[in-house]
């Protein structure tokens, strides 16, 4: 079987160039991002959450998650928050990396909310979800325009 095209060795210099312009994580999480941004991703947690807590109703099956892991899940949210405003307020880009990983992790609470059975499935959830969707698409465009 003949072969197309060749197969050219790689060579050590093209990894390291590459290496070599590529910033530090730690670099990378510390650079500033524009006030705005920081702002609008600060506002848009603010006011989405507030409306996602006010129309999630009581719950119908409490016992449906166990309570270490609903407390558990909680305070990973609370505390993902916390990184996230102290980073926006200090408009670092670690506090956009931060929001978006507490957006993927609301996106998955909300999806678990009606499958786990601990709330019936009804209008209520389409709002939640569009909030949290909107928490991931925010926080998403923010971060690649950083």
């Amino acid at each position: 079987m003949a072969m197309l095209t060749e197969e050219r060795p790689r060579s050590t210099t093209d990894d390291q160039e590459v290496a070599s312009t590529r910033p530090d994580t730690r670099e990378w999480l510390g650079q500033e991002v524009a006030g705005h941004l920081a702002l609008i991703v600060g506002l848009s947690w603010y006011a989405l959450y507030t409306i996602i807590a006010a129309i999630e109703p009581p719950a119908d099956h409490p016992d449906a998650i166990p309570v270490w892991l609903q407390s558990t899940l909680d305070v990973t949210l609370l505390g993902l928050l916390a990184v996230t405003a102290v980073g926006l307020v200090m408009r670092r880009r670690f506090g956009l990396v931060t929001a978006l990983g507490a957006a993927g992790l609301l996106l998955a609470m909300v999806v678990a909310c009606p499958v786990s059975g601990h709330h019936t499935f009804g209008t209520w959830w389409y709002g939640e979800m569009a909030c949290a969707l909107g928490l991931v698409a925010v926080t998403g465009v923010a971060l690649n325009r950083s």
